[in-house]
């Protein structure tokens, strides 16, 4: 699926006005209607699957942002709206601040892989340096269309990938960039991997009384470790591992986080 190719020039604001929460939702689900030329998907359908979204927790995020969203059925395909509101909406937002950028998708029922692909995908993008601000400064919706669509072409497809299998292993010194690994490996149809609770080294040889005072004990960051196990097609590898560095840079060059990918001889019931 190309980001590129559900992203609707028609379904793009730059001066979305609400004075609510549900206020926005209403107008965001006029502007999906605006694009879908099925007759049976009504702007009251959409809003009511927003709305019934919302309800089970807000997706307003931190910095302004909230990506609205929800399954609709006999919609076909999925469809993604963008918009700005100037004065910003209260949206319920994790930081208590106001939502100005609003990312919405909508897509079919029963295609929940390719729904959560698509919220892990611009959620990176909204990530990226710079890019909520130039959307903020967009001057039209041309702008705004056009300013979207030069990120998500850059290696955000979401593409099916065949090959021989091999074990990916992340090994994750630091708790807090969990969060970014879980959207990069939905981003990239990883869902079936386990996770392992470990320990570094120093924590064995930090209790070995030759060794005692050495280490930082007080220290804000606890010894404490993760191990990714999931099995993915090689083909897989590169784009995992550009995806990965995307977010955290060259990763000979980051110290809380270590890749490795091992051929896969034999496997059974996984």
């Amino acid at each position: 699926m190309n980001l590129a190719e559900i992203i609707k020039l028609e379904s793009c604001v730059i001066d979305l006005q609400a004075k609510d929460k549900d206020a926005a939702l209403k107008n965001i689900a006029a502007l999906f209607k605006r694009s879908i030329e099925d007759p049976k998907i009504t702007q009251e359908m959409i809003y009511d699957g927003l709305s019934a979204r919302e309800k089970l927790g807000s997706t307003g995020f931190a910095n302004g942002i909230a990506m609205p969203h929800c399954q609709i059925e006999m919609l076909e395909k999925f469809y993604v709206s963008l918009a700005i509101c100037p004065a910003g909406v209260d949206f319920d937002s994790i930081d208590h601040k106001k939502s100005k950028i609003f990312v919405s998708i909508i897509g079919p029922s029963g295609q929940q892989d390719s729904h959560l692909q698509l919220l892990a995908a611009f959620s990176r993008i909204l990530r990226e340096p710079g890019v909520a601000n130039n959307l903020l400064k967009a001057k039209s919706r041309i702008n705004l269309y056009e300013e979207m669509l030069m990120h998500a072409d850059k290696n955000h497809g979401l593409t099916s990938y065949k090959g021989t299998d091999k074990l990916l292993m992340l090994f994750v010194l630091d708790d807090d960039i969990m969060d970014d690994i879980t959207e990069a490996f939905i981003e990239y149809g990883v869902q079936e991997a386990v996770v392992i609770d470990a320990s570094n080294m120093d924590s064995l040889v930090s209790k070995v009384p030759l060794f005692m005072g050495f280490f930082n004990f007080t220290a804000d960051k606890s010894f404490a470790a993760k191990v990714v196990l999931a099995k993915i097609s090689a083909d897989h590898i590169n784009a995992i591992t550009v995806g990965l560095e995307d977010v955290f840079g060259d990763l000979d060059n980051f110290a809380g986080l270590k890749l490795l990918a091992i051929d896969l001889f034999y496997s059974k019931g996984f």
